[in-house]
């Protein structure tokens, strides 16, 4: 990777908070991931690394929204590691998606770094509807 581009890179607000699902970026791994996948999925996994994903959290930072909440998780913030961890709204995609990976869907870097995850990942936001206005459904081929 070029220097100069490395260097902006670290001053960005986004590195600080990529660098908490993936220490290593911008990391060949993701870059290898990436560069296979169709638009889409990239753009997804790109908004899912910089917690620019279109849930409560980052739409009120961009005014969006009035809450940070969401009304099936008063008092919690929509966050990617509540959407894709804790939010009750999901338990039965979020079952399906650990039944697919196992153990490995509990690591949010697994999630977002591993080809092994990309289309049980993708099935998991695609039935959970959340993105749809942004991303419509999501290609899996």
């Amino acid at each position: 990777l070029n220097k100069r581009w490395l260097n902006q890179w670290k001053q960005s607000p986004r590195y600080a908070r990529s660098i908490v699902i993936d220490p290593s970026m911008p990391s060949n791994k993701f870059i290898k991931l990436i560069s296979s996948l169709p638009k889409q999925q990239t753009s997804v996994y790109t908004q899912l690394h910089t917690c620019h994903i279109p849930l409560s959290h980052h739409l009120h930072k961009t005014n969006r929204v009035d809450s940070t909440h969401y009304p099936t998780c008063p008092g919690r913030n929509k966050t990617i590691y509540h959407y894709l961890f804790h939010c009750p709204q999901y338990a039965h995609e979020r079952h399906i998606l650990f039944n697919a990976l196992r153990r490995q869907a509990t690591s949010i870097s697994y999630l977002l770094i591993s080809d092994k995850a990309t289309e049980p990942l993708m099935r998991f936001i695609n039935s959970t509807g959340r993105v749809k206005p942004t991303f419509d459904e999501i290609s899996i081929d």
